[in-house]
């Protein structure tokens, strides 16, 4: 199969018929409407006493709980239940927030009635279904844009959790570093959009490296996992294309040994890594290098760009959803299309 030109715009209008690329560089629009065009809710008095978050999800509306943990936990223990069933220790004194981009994700609505039932307070994120219904019994609810597909609206999803938590004053006020990540994400998009060629442009060529191999995703530090996570994601759903994820340094006790298999040559590991890393897992990650440059084994390395963590954060969202997309075209693929998803989802 020939390499498709990622120059010429009509392999992109002839595989990208849903138009999932202006779904991905909406990014900081989605920022700018849901974040910064907030009216203050109702109920907010209500809530009262919270000592712990969780944040229920699956799929795409999951990652923004994983993201928020990362970022928020050193304010309040922040669990992502990514399940049909809660722990058995949450209570009132939990608030959960339950994530559903359709508002119908069975597992997502199974938690939701689990945390009524254990008496914890309750706010919701959709763009519609049966947990807008429930949100007429008296729930904070942010309701997000349809038509999106749930893992481009990682904008929406995850700005409306920084909402809650704002204003229920559990986190500082964000509003000086999403002005930030906004400013950073259209600078970073006028590199890698697709009007850029591959010559200047970064993200699709690290797609052509990428193809017909499969991705495994190495963040340097546990913390930058969930974009190593969400890469690989974004790679599944977007490029129809197999990854796997992993984080340093639990790989170095384990999944290290892999590599010293020969027959390894479909594969094309990827560091994601950060300008300002603790010693202790550069070293790490570096060793491994040098393993992978002895034995003439291919890597890539992305590092995150930006002034804070929230800017690097969705930068590199930015930077690998564009090249998900571009892997895909690749791969001759619709980006939007999930054909086995919904295949089970009408079978179960």
């Amino acid at each position: 199969m020939d390499l498709i030109n990622l120059n010429y715009v009509g392999n992109f209008n002839r595989f990208d018929t849903e138009n999932m690329y202006q779904q991905i560089v909406s990014l900081a629009d989605q920022i700018e409407e849901i974040y910064f065009n907030k009216s203050k809710p109702e109920l907010l008095e209500y809530y009262k006493n919270i000592k712990s978050i969780a944040i229920c999800g699956m799929g795409g509306s999951a990652i923004a709980g994983d993201i928020a943990k990362v970022l928020f936990e050193d304010e309040i223990p922040i669990y992502v239940i990514k399940n049909y069933e809660i722990p058995q220790y949450f209570d009132s004194s939990t608030l959960g927030i339950v994530c559903s981009y359709s508002g119908n994700t069975e597992e997502t609505v199974s938690c939701f009635k689990a945390l009524q039932k254990c008496g914890a307070q309750i706010a919701m994120i959709t763009s519609g279904g049966i947990l807008k219904h429930f949100s007429n019994e008296g729930y904070i609810i942010k309701l997000i844009p349809r038509d999106y597909q749930p893992r481009a609206a990682i904008g929406y999803l995850f700005f409306s959790i920084v909402n809650i938590l704002e204003e229920l004053k559990i986190i500082p006020n964000q509003k000086i570093n999403a002005k930030l990540a906004n400013i950073n994400l259209k600078n970073k998009l006028k590199l890698i959009s697709r009007n850029v060629t591959t010559k200047k442009n970064l993200a699709k060529q690290m797609a052509r490296k990428m193809f017909k191999k499969i991705p495994v995703i190495y963040s340097s530090h546990p913390k930058l996992y969930p974009l190593a996570y969400r890469f690989k994601c974004q790679l599944n759903e977007n490029s129809k294309n197999q990854a796997f994820s992993n984080t340093f340094s639990e790989m170095n006790h384990n999944e290290i040994e892999g590599w010293e298999f020969k027959y390894s040559d479909n594969l094309i590991p990827i560091f994601i890594r950060d300008f300002k890393e603790n010693k202790h897992f550069s070293n790490r990650l570096e060793a491994l290098q040098s393993i992978f440059e002895k034995e003439k084994i291919e890597f890539l390395e992305i590092r995150t760009d930006g002034k804070t963590p929230l800017g690097k954060t969705f930068s590199t969202i930015l930077f690998c959803d564009m090249i998900s997309y571009y892997l895909g075209i690749l791969n001759r693929v619709n980006p939007s299309e999930i054909n086995y998803i919904d295949y089970l989802k009408k079978s179960i």
